[in-house]
């Protein structure tokens, strides 16, 4: 083929992009006078219903070769261009805060009955009276299946649990539990971590041969026993309680991991300061109770949903926030129990300024998905070390 045979289609394609170019600026700016008719209205500027009448009216009128298809890709991504053009120039900057210093958290207007996991000095016992203050009643759980169970048998009004840690990630176990139960999360607390290692009185790190802790913490002191590779490591059900143990046993072999609380509780001696493996060691936890919040001013977001088993449905699910510029903080796929290839995604997201993004974003997800499960809207506060001392 010649050069000359090449390079004259080349020149058509060339102006014909240039036409293009120009007519796509052109729709952008009617596409603007729209954004700005809908922002004076405070209207959502996605309208998905309109989107599809106008996908639909030019596949109708596609003469090919491109397929409708191809024609329906090219439009959609014409149309999201158009709309985020539109939200850069007339939405309000930035969304809701994901965590939010100095936000309350209330439960109720009686004395609250608060379930945690553990012994007395625990973590989550700190982070719950962090946030709920000490005139709540706080209720012990041994096992996190019986944590999850307690609001539903009455023997507490809400719980408190770890969902992640920022060394170790995800805490598998409790986002199976909460996926199971019917709890709705009213808030969330993130809480700085410091362990200790912690014995009886005459125990010292050259006696210490075993140490005990909830298998979380001993992941997070890593480097410990990098360092003291002939100390054995013993999981056990909490921090507070395997401190507890160590204290009382005046085995100066036996040692534990906790936090400094628990020393103070339980008398132990503080052997080893700071022993988790980064300094900037975090936990989440999630304060969950049988009714979302109803006051509905929360920051932060919670779902789970459950796809259809489709080609692309995750992605046709997550569509709808991005679309609408609405912020994923967090995405966990876990598997479904007697349904192999089937699994829930739990998604955390930043609550976006405008109400009816949410909710639409809502609607279109429930087309494509088995269901949607809404965990509820809530403040994230996050416990500053002070704060924490205080507690201890």
């Amino acid at each position: 083929m010649s050069d000359a045979a090449i390079n004259n289609p080349r020149a058509e394609i060339d102006a014909i992009d240039r036409e293009i170019l120009r007519l796509l600026n052109r729709r952008a700016e009617i596409a603007l006078r729209v954004g700005a008719a809908k922002a004076e209205a405070e209207a959502s500027l996605c309208d998905p219903v309109r989107e599809n009448e106008v996908i639909k009216n030019i596949v109708a009128e596609n003469p090919g070769p491109f397929d409708d298809r191809g024609v329906a890709n090219i439009f959609h991504r014409i149309i999201d261009e158009s709309l985020y053009l539109q939200q850069n120039t007339y939405r309000s900057p930035g969304s809701q805060p994901a965590v939010s210093a100095g936000e309350e958290i209330t439960v109720g207007s009686q004395r609250v009955r608060v379930a945690f996991l553990g012994e007395h000095g625990t973590f989550s016992e700190t982070a719950a009276i962090g946030i709920l203050g000490a005139d709540a009643e706080y209720v012990s759980f041994p096992t996190f299946e019986e944590l999850f169970r307690a609001v539903a048998q009455g023997k507490a009004d809400c719980i408190i649990s770890p969902l992640e840690n920022s060394l170790v990630g995800s805490i598998q176990r409790c986002y199976d539990l909460l996926l199971e139960s019917d709890l709705s999360i009213i808030g969330e607390i993130i809480l700085p971590v410091s362990h200790f290692l912690i014995g009886c009185e005459s125990a010292s790190i050259e006696t210490i041969r075993t140490v005990e802790s909830h298998v979380a913490a001993l992941g997070q002191c890593e480097r410990f026993f990098a360092a003291h590779p002939h100390i054995q490591r013993v999981a056990a059900d909490d921090t507070a309680g395997s401190v507890r143990r160590a204290v009382e046993s005046g085995d100066p072999t036996l040692a534990a991991i906790g936090g400094r609380r628990t020393a103070s509780i339980y008398g132990g001696k503080i052997i080893r300061e700071h022993i988790e493996d980064h300094r900037e060691n975090y936990t989440r936890f999630a304060l969950l109770a049988a009714e979302p919040d109803e006051a509905n001013n929360g920051g932060k977001i919670s779902l789970v949903i459950r796809l259809k088993s489709e080609p692309g449905s995750l992605h046709n699910a997550l569509r709808p926030f991005v679309r609408r510029g609405i912020d994923l903080v967090k995405i966990e796929s876990r598997p479904i129990k007697g349904e192999p290839s089937k699994f829930n995604f739990y998604v955390d997201l930043q609550a976006p300024m405008n109400d009816r993004d949410l909710h639409g974003a809502l609607d279109e997800i429930r087309e494509h998905a088995e269901t949607v499960r809404y965990l509820g809207r809530y403040p994230a506060v996050r416990l500053t070390d002070e704060q924490i001392e205080k507690i201890n």
